[in-house]
């Protein structure tokens, strides 16, 4: 998995993370660590049951072990697709947020290696998700995409 130190919070701690990381992002819908530290202070137990789900299933037992990741050597590609592609939208959408796969936040705030990959996994398609539905990125289509995809 990504590197990154993962940080044990009590119950107190958690909600002040969350709490800070919402005025945060309300600043600055940008700052992905805001919106990653939002989510993962406030999404456990929704992480914990896609974790329990995804061990139910072969493939998702796979998933799991195998720990894949959307980073930018698999996705470069993209910048040469026809235009009328959603992979040439990805490009666009990327290019135009000077953002990268690579640059998204570690993962802090989980108790294992398994939720912590749960809680990156979640955040990988984002970017798809924005591209599909021609979303911008302001803190309502954040919090909105992360409600539908767990």
């Amino acid at each position: 998995m990504r590197g990154g130190v993962r940080v044990q919070l009590n119950r107190w701690q958690q909600a002040a993370v969350a709490f800070g990381s919402a005025i945060g992002a309300l600043v600055d819908p940008r700052r992905a660590d805001f919106i990653a530290a939002l989510g993962e202070t406030t999404g456990k137990p929704a992480f914990e049951k896609v974790l329990q789900r995804m061990k139910r299933s072969p493939e998702g037992r796979a998933v799991v072990l195998e720990r894949p990741h959307v980073i930018s050597a698999e996705v470069r590609h993209a910048w040469d697709l026809p235009e009328n592609t959603y992979g040439a939208a990805y490009a666009r959408f990327m290019g135009s947020t000077n953002f990268s796969p690579d640059d998204r936040p570690p993962v802090r705030f989980m108790d294992t290696d398994e939720l912590a990959y749960v809680a990156l996994r979640a955040r990988e398609p984002q970017d798809f998700w924005h591209t599909l539905f021609d979303l911008p990125t302001n803190l309502i289509c954040e919090s909105a995409l992360k409600v539908i995809r767990v």
